[in-house]
């Protein structure tokens, strides 16, 4: 019996990762008009050397990034209602693949999807990372479906000013009834996060955004915004003051912010 529950539990896995790959989306219009500063796109497109350029930058922390994944991702299991109800997960913007990888390791019973616009990146993941509930496709790529939570990290200051509402449709166009979306972003309102943002090329000229206009944003692509956090505070030399971090989530002075909200 718990053997046949197990082929079933598995069976229904693999129909759920079927639909969401079985059609493909119509390239999106920003995706035509939306073209990185060529010195920019030359750095995505060396998924080897992500890592080493994103140490550089964050290194004064004391942390890696790890520490930061595993920090974000406890942040949406804690503070997501309903997780029990979720199958299907999309890492819009996911890079080389880690925090999908994390992703679908704490999350089993999902099917998750990696998807970026590099495609040097995703190929990459794809070899890095493999899981039966994780996939990577390009973000010309994302299938003509919903998701029941949508993550993002660091996406939304790439995008140039004027294409971000087109993302947010599009990103509001993925979801469905219900649908929880986590944004996560750098705290233009922290010092560390500026130094960090400085000293990485990942970076190099683009326009931060505050809570508040991230929140804006989100509204006016249909979205009801449920709460916003702000997470690390304390570099590991002050780890030891870290258990406060509970209660100053709402005092915006964290290295980073994450807005939570769900489609109406």
């Amino acid at each position: 019996m718990i053997k046949l529950f197990l082929n079933r539990i598995e069976v229904q896995k693999k129909s759920i990762l079927k639909r969401i790959l079985s059609k493909r989306t119509k390239d999106p219009g920003f995706l035509k008009t939306f073209e990185p500063e060529s010195t920019m796109q030359e750095l995505f497109d060396l998924p080897e050397e992500y890592d080493q350029m994103l140490q550089k930058g964050i290194s004064a922390t004391g942390n890696d990034k790890n520490f930061f994944i595993q920090g974000r991702l406890n942040h949406v299991a804690k503070h997501s209602p309903d997780l029990s109800l979720v199958r299907t997960i999309l890492d819009y913007g996911c890079g080389t693949g880690q925090s999908s990888f994390d992703l679908a390791s704490r999350f089993p019973q999902c099917q998750i999807l990696g998807s970026d616009l590099s495609e040097k990146a995703i190929i990459y993941a794809q070899k890095q990372f493999q899981r039966p509930n994780l996939s990577f496709v390009s973000l010309h790529e994302i299938p003509e479906t919903t998701f029941d939570l949508i993550y993002l990290n660091g996406v939304i200051h790439h995008v140039p000013v004027k294409e971000r509402p087109d993302v947010m449709r599009h990103l509001f166009r993925l979801a469905h009834e219900g649908t929880r979306i986590w944004i996560f972003e750098n705290n233009p309102l922290n010092p560390g996060t500026q130094w960090a943002m400085y000293t990485n090329p990942f970076d190099k000229g683009v326009v931060k955004i505050t809570h508040y206009q991230l929140e804006k944003l989100m509204i006016s692509a249909g979205y009801h915004v449920q709460q916003t956090d702000f997470l690390f505070y304390f570099p590991q030399w002050l780890s030891w003051f870290r258990p406060l971090e509970k209660w100053l989530k709402k005092i915006p002075l964290g290295g980073q912010y994450g807005v939570f909200a769900r489609k109406p």
